[in-house]
């Protein structure tokens, strides 16, 4: 998928004031261009929102050890964090191009561990996106 101007400046913009810190910037960049196609600025939100949410709870759950009170709790969020961006993804790239709804499946909708650690990953990217949206209110 071929990015828009506007999608290559905002991740422009986003990888300086990450550092480069952006660890799925070309899925980040797809997700944006997808978004924006559709104008749908809810469903884009919903997503900074659950990948917040997603991250959070992975950098609490690595704090801790497995039978600290609430890890299990923890563990449960994880899980449901992690189905609920799953299904966000799916929804956002359901009128993708073929290309991206490959790459998309082979990256965010296996069963496997690396699957997880994608999805935590652009957990971390969807944060740095709603922190600077929270930033700017």
């Amino acid at each position: 998928m071929n990015l828009q101007p506007d999608t290559l400046a905002v991740l422009s913009h986003l990888d300086d004031i990450t550092e480069g810190a952006l660890r799925k910037r070309n899925d980040l960049g797809v997700i944006l261009e997808l978004a924006a196609s559709r104008a749908d600025s809810a469903a884009f939100n919903d997503l900074t929102r659950t990948g917040m949410g997603l991250w959070k709870v992975y950098r609490t759950l690595r704090s801790l050890r497995s039978g600290d009170d609430g890890y299990a709790t923890l563990e449960r969020e994880f899980g449901s964090l992690v189905n609920e961006l799953r299904e966000q993804l799916a929804a956002l790239v359901a009128e993708a191009d073929d290309e991206v709804l490959k790459r998309f499946d082979d990256t965010y909708f296996g069963m496997t561990q690396g699957v997880v650690r994608n999805l935590v990953d652009l957990g971390h990217d969807l944060a740095r996106i709603k922190d600077l949206q929270n930033s700017a209110r």
